[in-house]
């Protein structure tokens, strides 16, 4: 199985990947040295899927964020600017 490098790897098929890995490793029927390969490429996913994580974490934050304060209702900012313009 040819792989792709991890930076091309999406979150769902790094995810994929790593469930494989872990019921082939529950199976019991690999062999040490291949339990020991399995392990540390799983390693690897779970690093990639936490850092692709955390990527669009940030980038949601971003999203909520405006004016330095998190928009808690999505059309909160709205609604104060028709307030204000009444006034």
């Amino acid at each position: 199985m040819t792989k792709k490098p991890e930076t091309q790897l999406s979150f769902d098929k790094a995810l994929a990947q790593l469930e494989k890995i872990v019921q082939d490793m529950e199976g019991g029927a690999l062999p040490l040295e291949k339990m020991m390969e399995q392990f540390e490429e799983g390693m690897r996913l779970i690093a990639l899927c936490s850092v692709k994580l955390n990527e669009v974490e940030k980038k949601i934050e971003l999203m909520v964020k405006k004016d330095g304060k998190i928009v808690t209702a999505p059309f909160e900012a709205e609604e104060k600017q028709e307030t204000e313009s009444k006034k």
